[in-house]
């Protein structure tokens, strides 16, 4: 294993660490830390912090924001080990969906939180728009030849 290919995996690893450790805390302190980005949110967008579903919109984009970043990470992962279009979308979508899933389940396990159906959805939505974005910007040069 190359030195790049050590390298994201071991920064995919953190990131999957990082959003199961957030699934792992108790409601409370999840609600807190989802009020302090609100809190700065409102910052720069006053109508966030006037809306009743501030608090909503700030869980939800954050769930979208954590796999819109492992997307594009699967995909780099992936590049030069998968070929084909669709190959080289569905691997990290569903690697992606297949971490959301366990996202969620951990949820049903940790005191105050449930795992959501809508909330892998959203997951879900990240991992493919971290991937659809990725693929565009990928030069689609291969440094693998195609057997």
């Amino acid at each position: 294993m190359d030195k790049k290919r050590i390298f994201i995996t071991v920064v995919i690893a953190l990131w999957i660490m990082l959003i199961w450790g957030h699934s792992m805390q108790p409601a409370t302190i999840s609600e807190h830390e989802s009020g302090r980005v609100l809190y700065y949110l409102g910052k720069i967008f006053p109508a966030l912090l006037a809306s009743e579903d501030g608090m909503v919109i700030v869980r939800k984009a954050a769930h979208i924001t954590e796999f819109l970043i492992l997307g594009i990470l699967l995909t780099v992962a992936f590049a030069n080990k998968i070929y084909g279009r669709f190959n080289r979308f569905t691997t990290p979508a569903l690697t992606g969906l297949f971490v959301a899933f366990i996202d969620e389940t951990i949820q049903l396990f940790v005191v105050g939180r449930s795992g959501e159906v809508r909330d892998l959805w959203f997951d879900f939505g990240g991992v493919v728009l971290g991937t659809l974005i990725a693929l565009a910007f990928s030069s689609g040069k291969r440094t693998r030849r195609k057997y």
